[in-house]
């Protein structure tokens, strides 16, 4: 007999016949799990790359508690795009970051934050439309075994057609 139980991501309700039970909770189906590991894992990776790479941070070394709010006010935008946006300018910000002086490390944060915000949605504008124009592509192939069942006439090396009666 089947328990009620609750999605731990979505909150949706169900029975345990139909939820997926992975660790000591219920999920509504495997890929909402595998989207949350996921993003997750960006999140985590997002996080790492700005300490890493902006902020000299090394292995171990806890993050600064201002970092989460400054990647929560972006929150419009997956974590995706945001790491995306990072990577991208990441020579820019490299050079304001060695050619500018700042007495805080939340100084520093809302100064990087500051040049990303300004630049993010053009990633995010470029990223919605490589996904579409990849998605037109998708639609728009065409299989080539489907071709070999098109009929088409060989009428071989017949030039008799181009040829006057006189000459034949």
């Amino acid at each position: 007999m089947a328990r009620s139980c609750k999605c731990h991501i979505t909150g949706e309700t169900g029975t345990t016949d139909t939820f997926v039970k992975i660790g000591k909770y219920y999920y509504k189906n495997q890929e909402i799990y595998d989207a949350e590991q996921k993003q997750k894992e960006t999140y985590k990776s997002l996080i790492d790359y700005i300490c890493y790479e902006f902020l000299g941070y090394g292995d171990g070394q806890p993050f600064p508690t201002s970092l989460p709010k400054k990647i929560k006010e972006l929150s419009f935008y997956d974590y995706e795009t945001i790491l995306e946006t990072f990577q991208k300018y990441h020579d820019d910000i490299c050079y304001w970051m060695e050619h500018k002086q700042f007495e805080t490390e939340y100084g520093k944060l809302s100064y990087i934050f500051a040049m990303v915000k300004d630049k993010l949605s053009d990633v995010h504008s470029d990223r919605i439309r490589r996904e579409n124009q990849s998605e037109n592509t998708k639609k728009t192939e065409i299989e080539c075994g489907d071709l070999s069942s098109i009929g088409t006439k060989h009428r071989g090396k017949d030039i008799s057609s181009f040829l006057n009666d006189d000459e034949l």
